[in-house]
Formats: structure tokens, sequence, C-alpha cells
């Protein structure tokens, strides 16, 4: 089965939308998704049942049907499209996901991209491009070129992506295939993977999963690597982003971090008391769950460790994010993380003093048995 992966643009717009009706949706946000959905709707099953009960040329519909069509799909193919956060590529998605299912019998389905639109640059660079790359991960993580004929497709959407989804295609060794403006010719860069030297985002340790997450202020950046601000930006001036203070990696170095580098965490188990402490403070759930997610990864885990509370009270890993209130104490064993119990700062500090935090406490408060594999 081929697998294609298409950026949307806003092509199909000049011959086969309702203008009028359509132009209020140009530029707005994603957010303001379910205020126009029926307006959506109506414009994509308008256009969809046109292309399937009239004349269909894929080649003057839109950019993404005509590199779809000279790429070749067929009947049984799946298409996935990335759209921008914005309500008209979210409609383009819709369209191109109607026409691949119901003109060309394939598999079908449009992904929006957080942060992927131009009216902010500053969220353009720290938001859309970072989730564009991991929304193009996850995809190929389901469909690896291991077992499905993938092709990266960024015929259509921002020109500014292209560059990202080119490296992202050379180092998966996945073609990359677009059909440029007017042209009738499929361009292609065959699948050659490219490597890269990687020690000096070794260099980071486990500092590089805090910057792949998010930015951390130049001073933390220093604390953590116990150094100056001029030598790391010396050092690692080719692989991270500095701005106001702040610093994360660039995008290249994200990538290359999360698919050379990275170790996949483990599963998380919640304990009886963790989820009776959620459902209990609903305004915790937010706080802690995000922290779950990120505790997944065991480099992250390393870098927030906080065991100087340890003491014959307390046995279990604590983690930090940081100057928060929030504290999280925990075990892995085998292939999971085992969340014992959480904490804001002066009930954790009352529980130091006075209460058991040891892994005996615990081992009979998780629904599946410690060690046990379901």
């Amino acid at each position: 089965m081929r697998v294609t992966i298409s950026t949307v643009g806003v092509s199909l717009w000049r011959n086969n939308l309702d203008l009028e009706k359509a132009k209020i949706l140009m530029g707005r946000p994603a957010s303001e998704m379910e205020k126009f959905s029926s307006l959506i709707n109506q414009l994509c099953d308008d256009t969809v049942r046109k292309v399937v009960y009239e004349d269909f040329d894929p080649v003057t519909f839109s950019a993404e049907t005509h590199s779809l069509y000279r790429i070749g799909v067929s009947e049984g193919d799946y298409a996935a499209f990335l759209t921008s956060d914005t309500l008209d590529g979210i409609l383009c998605g819709k369209i191109l996901t109607g026409i691949c299912k119901r003109k060309w019998k394939m598999e079908a389905s449009y992904h929006v991209v957080k942060g992927l639109q131009v009216r902010d640059a500053d969220m353009f660079r720290k938001e859309g491009v970072n989730h564009l790359v991991d929304q193009i991960m996850h995809l190929l993580d389901k469909y690896p070129s291991s077992s499905y004929k993938v092709v990266l497709n960024p015929t259509g959407g921002y020109k500014a992506i292209v560059p990202y989804i080119t490296l992202m295609g050379l180092i998966e060794g996945i073609p990359v295939k677009y059909i440029y403006e007017q042209s009738k010719v499929l361009m292609e860069l065959p699948a050659a993977p490219i490597s890269f030297n990687l020690d000096t985002i070794k260099d980071l340790g486990p500092v590089a999963a805090d910057l792949a997450t998010d930015y951390i202020t130049t001073d933390q950046f220093c604390e953590m690597m116990g150094a100056n601000l001029y030598y790391l930006q010396q050092k690692f001036r080719d692989i991270l982003y500095f701005e106001d203070g702040h610093v994360t990696l660039s995008a290249l170095a994200r990538l290359l971090y999360l698919r050379f580098l990275y170790k996949e965490g483990q599963q998380i188990e919640l304990s009886k008391t963790v989820r009776k402490k959620l459902q209990q403070f609903p305004t915790w759930k937010n706080k802690f769950e995000s922290l779950f997610e990120k505790m997944r990864n065991p480099l992250y885990r390393q870098a927030h460790i906080h065991n100087e509370v340890q003491s014959s009270r307390v046995d279990l890993d604590c983690f930090k994010q940081g100057n928060v209130a929030e504290r999280i104490f925990y075990f892995v064993e085998g292939e999971k993380v085992y969340i014992c119990d959480i904490f804001l700062h002066d009930e954790y500090d009352r529980e130091l003093n006075t209460g058991n935090l040891m892994k005996s406490k615990y081992m009979n408060d998780f629904d599946v048995p410690v060690g046990i594999k379901v």
C-alpha cells in the first residue's frame, strides 16, 4: 500500500468554491471551528459532491490532487493531509479527504498542525514547525517505510516548510515528491538517507530532553550545564536557538534528537491514590497529566530527579520540574513507571516530615500487581 503524506495549501479555492461564502473563513484560526463548522461542512459537501458526480480533472482542481495524480495513487492507498492551523486550511483538508475517499476509493484523513499559520511568525517558528515534525514522525511510526511505500509530498501549503520536509525525507530515507508551481513534471528526491555527527547533541546530556520539550531560560541552561553562557553559545551555536533570554533546540536538531537519541519511555501506571487525588482536585489534572507524559522519557526523568528528599521515611524517586509546586513520587520496574503519589509543595513538606513514602506502602495500590504483564 502506498502512503502519501501531503501538506495542504488553498489552491483549490481558485475555481472550486463559492467565494462569497468561503471568504469569511480565510485566515481565521482553527480555534473558531465550532462557530463556523456548519459553513465548512456545507462547502465541503457541495464541493465533493460536484467532484463525484461531474467531470473531475485532478490536474486543474488543486496542487494537491495534481501531485497525487502524478504520484499515481489508486484504490486502497492512504493519504494523510497536514493542514494549517486555520479554518481555510481545515476546509481544504476536509475536501481533499472527501475526494480521496469518494472519487479514488482511498483511505484518507486530515490533521491540523497546531501553530502552522502565518499571522504570528514566532508561533510559526516555535510551535508550527515542531508540531509539523511531530505529526510526520507520528505518521512514519504508524506507517513505517519498511512495510509501506511512503512518500512525502510538500507540493501544497507554505513554502517555508518545504526544507524541513525535505530534510525529514533525507533523514528517514523516504522519497520526497512534489510539483513546482505550474509544472507538469513530478520532481523527486530519492530515498537517500544522510548521516549526521550527533556528538554535539549528545554533549547536552539529559538537558537535551528539556530543550526538545520547550524553551528554558539561559540562566537555567547555564546552571544545568555548569558553564557560562558565552561558552555554551559558541559550543552549541549550530544546534541551539537563543532568543530573549531563552534557549531551545533548533528545529533540525530537535528532529535528529527525537529520531536518533530519544529513548521511548515506559508505560505510565497511576496508583489508586493518585487517581483519587486527580478526581478530588480537578485543577490538578492539567498540571500533573502533562508531567506524567514527559516522565515517559528516561532522559527527562533523570534531568529532574530530586532524590535529596530520600530518608528513612522516603525511598521512592521524586520528580520535580524546576521551581514549581508539583512533586511526583514514583519507581520504575521493567517497562513501567509506577506513579505512587503526587503533592503540591505545602502538602509535600508535611508528608516528608510526618508521612511514609516507601515503595512497600504502594505495592498493592495499583490495579495490576507490580511486575505483572498484561
